[in-house]
């Protein structure tokens, strides 16, 4: 299902764009999608970048333990 938006551009963007045959509504359809995901991943880089400074003051030691001792009881 697609729904209808509209923008608004000035008279010479817009006569520019007809003159140039480019079809503004799959540029604008493109252009929306590539802004969505460049969103996506800084959202999920930020979410690393909060896991890695949680990571950081982690004991690796303690950790391999824990991991190896969660193992070896299965």
């Amino acid at each position: 299902m697609t729904k209808l938006v509209s923008i608004r551009i000035d008279d010479q963007t817009l006569a520019e764009a007809r003159k140039l045959k480019i079809n503004y509504s799959e540029v604008m359809r493109d252009s929306l999608k590539k802004e969505i995901d460049r969103r996506h991943e800084e959202d999920f880089l930020e979410s690393l970048q909060k896991i890695h400074k949680l990571l950081k003051n982690v004991d690796r030691n303690q950790l391999l333990s824990d991991l190896r001792k969660d193992r070896d009881e299965r």
